[in-house]
């Protein structure tokens, strides 16, 4: 054989182990998203599941909430204009100078939602962080859960592993680049996997 050809073989285990795993990436993720859509609605009864749990989803260097957070708390903001919820669960880390959860306080209080409906969790530093301390911390057993399409199979999945009560609140109220699209898709596939590990040795379930 010509020597690159013989080079280009040597690849070829490698090439093979690659597919593998990213089909298995996109089976675990087929099967989660199949198994979580019943759980998620566009609009919800307003006599159920009257608590909202709302995801960061980080900030720019304006200390502004980014295209997707907006999108979540706009989606908030129009859900309790139409009086769905009692009291909403704002969860997100800390960044150098400010909280996020801060920034999406004001941001909701700033578009006339009472500060009396929120409730801040500056600890909620995943998802698998925020489900668990809605459950453990601020005793939310049935919730509303507001984020984006690509992110509901993996907090509704969560969720139902932690013995909570929940639906899914889709807030896709732009479009996203399809670059974006693939990476989320990609990162949730293997954020599902590890936060099965996270339930399994960190929720005492």
């Amino acid at each position: 054989m010509d020597p690159p050809v013989i080079a280009s073989m040597a690849y070829l285990p490698f090439l093979i182990i690659f597919l593998t795993l990213l089909m298995s990436l996109v089976c675990v993720r087929w099967h989660l998203v199949r198994q979580t859509k019943a759980c998620i609605f566009k609009q919800k009864d307003p006599a159920t599941y009257r608590t909202a749990i709302v995801f960061g989803a980080g900030v720019n260097r304006e200390l502004f909430p980014t295209k997707a957070l907006s999108d979540r708390l706009d989606k908030t903001i129009q859900l309790v204009k139409e009086g769905q919820f009692d009291r909403i669960l704002l969860s997100g880390g800390r960044t150098k100078t400010s909280s996020e959860c801060a920034i999406m306080q004001a941001y909701l209080v700033n578009h006339t939602i009472s500060p009396q409906l929120l409730l801040l969790d500056e600890e909620g530093f995943s998802t698998f962080d925020t489900l668990l301390r809605a459950k453990n911390v601020f005793h939310i057993q049935q919730a509303a859960l507001i984020t984006q399409r690509f992110h509901l199979p993996r907090a509704i999945g969560i969720a139902k592993m932690l013995k909570m009560d929940v639906v899914g609140i889709p807030a896709d109220l732009q479009r996203y680049k399809l670059s974006s699209r693939i990476w989320w898709s990609v990162r949730e596939a293997l954020a599902w996997i590890w936060s099965v590990i996270k339930v399994k040795t960190r929720s005492g379930i």
